[in-house]
């Protein structure tokens, strides 16, 4: 950045209204709602920030503040600079000592990692320079923002110890990705980027356990590969080496993991789909879940595996393929162990169907730039797991469905793909996020709706919370005569809604409860 006035407390320019459980900050210019954040431990609500542009300086030159506040909206720490009008910041992350903020200036094309102490002084400042075509890349999938409030997630915390970051990577014609560490408590950082000659590489944040970082490698030998090669591969938290590297595919299945959690057992696990030992990904369906146990030498120490048809069968009425009657393919979104062992899949529906709007493209343009296809996103699944990963129960939880229009070309991609493609490029699923207390004993999972009845038509906030043994849900009215409406974690039971009024130039907050 230019000119970061750093750790100082700075009174706003403008009139700020401050109570408790609320906040009303006038005199913002320009707000992205998907700037504002809770700062989380987990998913514990430690405190919010707030980034807008709170005065223009000239025709290249804003000014911007950044607000960090309590749990309570209490302000903390009040930061101004001045700056090119094209910085916004991406993204942050909390790591239970320490902050970090990511911008981004589309102008100069650079990527800046800042780090704050809990006390709100910045202690450390990483750089990188985005080549052009590592820019455009990145536009197209990561930096996809025609929609502001599209969620971008590539900034992960390490507890105490500092920060990764996942990034799509170009360079030439070599397709990679490439992952960074910057510490939290000293000035050190590390970077991993795979490349080996000719094959093309994907890469998914799985989770840390034990000193080591675990990601997805997919390996495409062309473009057009559509039996690409899945491992899992460990690196090591200090110098970012290569710690193991274990291929997913066995003589029984290949498996594609999701995502990794430490259970009460004090074990990690990777979660996913598996498909046919032959099964070709970009065109078949999967063919149920799978649950590994992993150490951090990457032995895999269990393995479980819950086929559609079979075990999720008996709950729901579900094809061999994965596919649930009027609900379509499971994307699962997190998976919570409470303190009695169970386990709990959160996931949503979403299924191809006809573009109208596609064909016609194809028609008119010979060729087009839509698909023939669309996603439908559907409804919220709740799957009860015993500590054995047995299922046990399963639900549908009914919303509005939406639709995602896709690019020419997509018709062609596997299922399971397009679900990843719908939750991270185009940030259509409604799924919001997961909380659970301390005790484990309660969760509650939120996302959004549309609703149009009678005695209402407009936005809503949904939650699905257990308790103790015991499910209830509940629905938040979310329509105002705001410009934008945003909905952002609170404390275990309640939500942050925040309501941006671009006319009167306010931004206001307060908390709602949930049941």
């Amino acid at each position: 950045m230019k000119t970061l006035l750093s750790g100082a407390v700075l009174l706003l320019l403008g009139t700020i209204t401050l109570h408790a459980q609320q906040l009303s900050i006038e005199n913002v210019y320009k707000v992205s709602l998907r700037n504002s954040d809770a700062i989380r431990e987990g998913s514990e609500v430690k405190g919010y920030f707030f980034f807008y542009v709170s005065d223009k300086i000239d025709k290249k030159t804003n000014e911007y503040t950044l607000r960090i506040t309590d749990n309570n909206l209490k302000m903390l720490k009040d930061i101004k600079f001045q700056d090119s009008k094209y910085v916004s910041i991406l993204e942050s992350s909390f790591n239970g000592t320490d902050l970090i903020f990511l911008f981004y200036n589309s102008d100069e094309k650079t990527f800046e990692y800042q780090i704050y102490g809990a006390d709100g002084k910045k202690k450390y400042t990483y750089n990188r320079q985005l080549t052009k075509k590592e820019d455009v890349f990145l536009k197209m999938g990561y930096l996809a923002i025609n929609d502001e409030e599209q969620t971008y997630k590539g900034l992960y915390p390490i507890e105490g110890k500092g920060f990764i970051s996942n990034m799509p990577s170009r360079e030439d014609k070599d397709y990679t990705f490439q992952i960074d560490f910057f510490s939290s408590e000293k000035r050190r950082q590390w970077t991993y980027t795979p490349t080996l000659g000719g094959k093309k590489f994907g890469g998914d944040y799985l989770g840390y356990f034990n000193g080591i970082v675990y990601f997805e490698v997919i390996k495409y030998s062309s473009m057009f590969d559509q039996s690409p090669e899945s491992s899992v591969i460990g690196l090591s938290q200090e110098t970012g080496k290569v710690v193991f590297e274990k291929s997913t595919d066995n003589l029984k299945f290949k498996f594609y993991p999701q995502s990794l959690s430490m259970l009460n057992n004090g074990k990690a696990y990777l979660f996913g789909e598996y498909f046919d030992p032959n099964g070709n990904i970009m065109k078949d369906k999967s063919k149920g879940f799978a649950f590994w146990g992993i150490d951090e030498k990457g032995i895999v120490l269990s393995e479980k595996y819950c086929a559609w048809d079979l075990e999720l069968g008996k709950y729901l009425n579900v094809s061999s393929k994965g596919k649930i009657e009027d609900f379509g393919f499971m994307y699962l979104h997190n998976m919570v162990q409470t303190s009695d062992g169970n386990m709990y899949a959160i996931g949503e529906g979403f299924m191809k169907i006809a573009s109208a709007l596609g064909i016609a493209s194809k028609l008119l343009t010979r060729g087009g730039g839509l698909s023939t296809l669309k996603i439908k996103v559907t409804d919220m699944l709740l799957i009860k797991f015993d500590k054995d990963f047995n299922v046990k129960e399963a639900k549908i939880y009914s919303k509005n469905p939406n639709s995602v229009e896709l690019a020419s070309g997509y018709e062609f991609v596997s299922t399971p793909l397009l679900g990843k493609l719908v939750k991270y490029v185009y940030g259509e699923f409604d799924y919001a996020y997961t909380q659970t207390n301390k005790d484990f004993s309660s969760f509650t999972v939120c996302y959004s709706d549309y609703v149009r009845g009678k005695d209402y038509k407009g936005g809503t906030f949904n939650s699905i919370s257990y308790n103790d043994g015991k499910i209830t849900t509940d629905r938040i009215n979310t329509k105002s005569d705001a410009t934008r409406t945003g909905v952002l974690p609170g404390k275990q039971g309640q939500v942050l809604i925040l309501d941006y009024y671009k006319k009167d130039k306010r931004l206001d907050a307060h908390f709602e409860k949930l049941n």
